[in-house]
């Protein structure tokens, strides 16, 4: 969708740090829009998953507000849902079962859990399979299964951490499209973690680079039009976005290597 949208998500200058003060995440805002696909990219350890948990509600910044629709949130709620690395599946449950945990939790009744579960199933292409084990799901069944217990909450924020990257390139892009499919439909803002450039630039309206002092090093408008077209990978536009994130990513390495020096 269009970055033109409505503000939605505003991250407001948040600075998190360990209990010995070490930086996480250090004076990082930015206003997300409705309907817009974000994707972070950055170095392991430079606060990308940090900022995740801080949307989430599940860390409390130091310094610094997370504001949806003109309301400062410091807790988890429904209004956003996380799709983690790690997909935390009961295996003793079944696909249904699964996907219901959280609404039954909830207190919802077993008529509505029923409904909007076989809902989300339908949506992530998992029909028929609702009675399957866990054991028996390949595992970008699996990913699916965590994508509809997300998404059977109906979530405005969907905050994914890494989902497809256990996964074989061709099962990552099938799922990609569906990502792609499912936030057509719903109208969902979606901020995606990912250390993959390609998916990075396939599925997003803006990329957003980290550095190592977890700060944001620059922004990335992706203006490669919607619908996005598997074909557009092999395109001259998508290399050019390839060839500034990777420059993007190499900077501190750069300015590191500067000051040291270069001489034996």
């Amino acid at each position: 969708m269009s970055q033109a949208g409505t503000s939605m998500l505003e991250i407001d200058h948040i600075h998190v740090s360990y209990e010995d003060n070490k930086s996480i995440i250090s004076d990082v805002h930015l206003t997300v829009n409705q309907g817009e696909f974000i994707s972070i990219i950055g170095k392991s350890g430079c606060g990308k998953s940090s900022l995740l948990n801080v949307i989430a509600g599940y860390i409390q910044p130091n310094q610094g507000n997370i504001v949806i629709n003109g309301q400062r949130v410091s807790k988890p709620g429904p209004d956003r849902g996380f799709v983690f690395q790690d997909l935390a599946l009961f295996p003793w449950l079944n696909v249904l079962d699964n996907v219901a945990f959280g609404l039954r939790m909830a207190g919802i009744s077993k008529k509505e859990r029923v409904e909007r579960c076989k809902e989300a199933i339908l949506m992530v292409g998992l029909a028929g399979s609702e009675h399957k084990s866990i054991s028996d799901l390949s595992g970008g069944m699996k990913q699916r299964v965590a994508i509809a217990r997300t998404l059977v909450t109906k979530p405005s924020i969907l905050l994914m951490d890494e989902p497809f990257s256990a996964l074989d390139e061709q099962t990552r892009e099938s799922l990609q499209e569906e990502l792609l499919r499912i936030q057509k439909e719903t109208g969902m803002t979606v901020i995606l973690v990912t250390h993959s450039i390609d998916e990075a630039i396939y599925l997003s309206d803006r990329v957003v680079v980290f550095d190592d002092q977890g700060q944001i090093h620059n922004i990335v408008n992706i203006g490669l039009g919607r619908p996005r077209i598997p074909e557009i990978r092999v395109s001259s536009y998508f290399n050019e976005y390839k060839k500034q994130l990777m420059m993007d990513l190499r900077y501190d390495f750069q300015i590191y290597y500067e000051s040291e020096g270069s001489g034996i």
